[in-house]
């Protein structure tokens, strides 16, 4: 299971005007049976764990159509089958690498706030070359 980054986004102006073409051609999720419209984004269970995949290089704020998805997801979640709850992402929200430092930063402000009231238990991220825990 993947989610996009940075290199999948692909435009090129007037000759590949739309992002993510080759991305969608190539790595088909099943985005459709966690409600999401978007290949970018979605959600699956495996055993005891529910996981989600959001999307870095897609609109995300509280006005966006992934922003109403991972609401509607993070409250559909029955603690009591899946007790553990996983968030993937491409660019962190926290590093401190100062190559990439902020990329993550819009998003984390529009988002966290619901993996916290939803008590997320861990998030990963890619992006930064580095190994970083915290």
């Amino acid at each position: 299971m993947v989610t996009e980054g940075n290199h999948e986004i692909e435009t090129i102006p007037i000759i590949q005007p739309h992002a993510f073409k080759s991305y969608n051609a190539r790595w088909p999720m099943p985005y459709n049976e966690s409600g999401s419209t978007s290949n970018l984004y979605y959600s699956f269970e495996v055993a005891s764990t529910h996981i989600i995949m959001l999307g870095s290089y897609t609109d995300f704020d509280e006005h966006s159509k992934q922003y109403k998805w991972l609401q509607s997801d993070l409250v559909k979640i029955d603690r009591k089958s899946t007790p553990w709850v996983i968030v993937l992402l491409h660019a962190p929200w926290y590093n401190t690498n100062e190559a990439h430092e902020g990329e993550g930063e819009k998003m984390r402000q529009a988002m966290e706030a619901l993996l916290y009231e939803a008590r997320v238990d861990l998030v990963f991220s890619g992006h930064v070359h580095a190994y970083e825990r915290f």
